[in-house]
C-alpha cells in the first residue's frame, strides 16, 4: 500500500485493518477483532452510564457532574458509531487507497505522493496532540483532588465515589481505596486515549481522501487553462482526455463519498452536542484545572470539525471552478461537435461535488457554522437548566 502508510499502522494497532488486505477478511474471527475495543471501554462506559441515570433518578443534583458524563457518554458513542461505519465500508475504502494509483496515468504522480505525505504528517500532529490533551485532560482532576475531597458529599462517601477520577462513576461495590482506584482510574486513562485515537485517526483518513482528490481537481483545472495555448489541432485530442480524467475524479469522489457518507453523520449531530456541553462545563466549573482541560477537549473537537468542513468545502470550491475555467475558452470558434464536448464538461462540473452527511448536510464551511449554531442552540437550554 503506497497511501495512507502512517494511517494503516495506527489501524492496525487498534485490530480495525485486515492482516492480509489481498483477500476479503470476514467471518467471526474478522468480527471479533473489530469488536475487541468496543468491548475493552464496556468497563468505563457502563459505569458512567450508570451514574449518569442515577443523576436523573434523583433529580440531577449537581448538573456540572451530569453533564461531564455526558461528554463522556458521547465521545464513547461517537467513536463506537464510527468503528461501526468504517467496518461496514472498509472493503470499499481499502480498493479507494488503491484506485488513487489510476490517476497516475494523467502524470501527477510526485505531486500526488507529495500530498500523501502531507496528509500523514497532519495525521502524526492530530493524534500527537490528541494523546498529548489527553493526559493533560486525565491528570488535571488529581491537581483539584484535595478541594474534592473536602468538598465530598455523604452522598459519595456512601458509594464510595473517589475524588480524581477523569470522569464520576458509580459500581456496585465501594471503590475509594488502593488498589481498586487505581484500576478505575488506570482503566478511565486507557479508555480516554484510545477513543481519541479512534476517532482522530478516522477522522485524518477522510479528510486524507479529501485532500487527494482536490489535489486531482487542481490538476485537471491546470491541464484545462493550457488549453488556451494548445493548437487547433490537438484541442480535440487534449479535450477528450481532460473529460476521460474528470469522469474518473467524479467516480472516484462519489465512491468516497458513499464510503464516508455515514460517518460524516457523526460530525453535524453528535459533535454540536459535544461542543455545548464543552462550553457549559468551561464556564461552570470553578476549578482553573477543570476549566483547562475542557478548553483543550473543546479546541481538539474545534479543529477536528473545521478540518473536515474545510476541506469538503475545497472540493466543492475545485470542482465548481472547472466550470468557470471551461467557460473561459474561446469555445465559440470551435466545431459544433467540439463545442458539444465542451458543453457536456461545462454542464457537469456545474454541480459541485459534495460529501453528504447520510442526507442531513453537506460537509462545507456553512456547514461548520450550522454545528456551532445547534451547539449553541442547546448550550443556551443548558444554562437555563442551571
Amino acid at each position: 500500500m503506497k497511501f495512507f502508510t502512517f494511517n494503516i499502522k495506527v489501524l492496525k494497532m487498534c485490530f480495525l485493518w485486515p492482516t492480509d488486505i489481498s483477500r476479503k477478511e470476514n467471518g467471526k474471527s474478522r468480527y471479533a477483532k473489530d469488536l475487541i475495543i468496543i468491548f475493552s471501554v464496556m468497563p468505563c462506559f457502563i459505569p458512567i452510564l450508570a451514574d449518569f441515570f442515577a443523576q436523573l433518578f434523583e433529580g440531577v443534583p449537581n448538573l456540572t457532574e451530569a453533564v461531564e458524563n455526558m461528554i463522556a457518554l458521547n465521545c464513547i458513542i461517537g467513536m463506537i458509531y464510527m468503528i461501526f461505519c468504517f467496518v461496514n465500508n472498509r472493503h470499499t475504502i481499502i480498493d479507494l487507497m488503491f484506485e488513487i494509483d489510476n490517476f497516475e496515468k494523467y502524470g501527477n504522480s510526485s505531486i500526488t505522493r507529495d500530498v500523501d505525505d502531507k496528509a500523514n504528517l497532519f495525521s502524526k500532529v492530530f493524534l500527537f496532540y490528541g494523546i498529548l490533551g489527553n493526559f493533560v485532560y486525565m491528570l488535571m482532576p488529581q491537581l483539584s483532588a484535595n478541594k474534592c475531597h473536602m468538598a465530598r458529599t455523604p452522598e459519595m462517601i456512601q458509594k464510595g465515589i473517589p475524588c480524581g477520577l477523569v470522569v464520576r462513576s458509580i459500581f456496585p461495590f465501594k471503590f475509594d481505596y488502593t488498589p481498586v482506584f487505581e484500576i478505575v482510574f488506570i482503566h478511565q486513562i486507557y479508555t480516554c486515549t484510545i477513543v481519541s485515537i479512534v476517532v482522530l485517526i478516522l477522522t485524518t483518513t477522510l479528510w486524507g481522501f479529501l485532500m487527494h482528490i482536490v489535489n486531482q481537481l487542481e490538476h485537471l483545472r491546470s491541464f484545462v487553462n493550457s488549453l488556451k495555448e494548445d493548437p487547433q489541432t490537438k484541442f480535440l485530442q487534449r479535450l477528450i482526455y481532460i473529460i476521460h480524467y474528470h469522469n474518473d475524479i467524479i467516480r472516484f469522489s462519489e465512491k468516497t463519498a458513499k464510503a464516508f457518507s455515514t460517518m460524516l453523520l457523526f460530525y453535524v449531530t453528535l459533535t454540536s452536542l459535544v461542543l455545548s456541553v464543552l462550553c457549559f462545563e468551561i464556564i461552570m466549573v470553578n476549578d482553573f484545572e477543570d476549566s483547562l482541560r475542557f478548553s483543550l477537549h473543546f479546541i481538539g473537537w474545534v479543529a477536528i470539525l473545521f478540518s473536515v468542513c474545510y476541506n469538503g468545502q475545497l472540493v466543492i470550491d475545485e470542482s465548481i471552478g472547472i466550470a468557470n475555467d471551461i467557460y473561459s475558452l474561446d469555445w465559440f470558434l470551435h466545431p459544433a461537435d467540439t463545442q458539444k464536448k465542451i458543453q457536456t464538461i461545462l454542464m457537469r462540473s456545474q454541480k459541485p461535488l459534495v460529501f453528504s452527511a447520510a442526507s442531513m448536510g453537506v460537509i462545507s464551511l456553512p456547514e461548520f457554522l450550522k454545528v456551532f449554531s445547534s451547539a449553541y442552540s442547546f448550550f443556551t437550554l443548558l444554562l437555563k437548566l442551571k
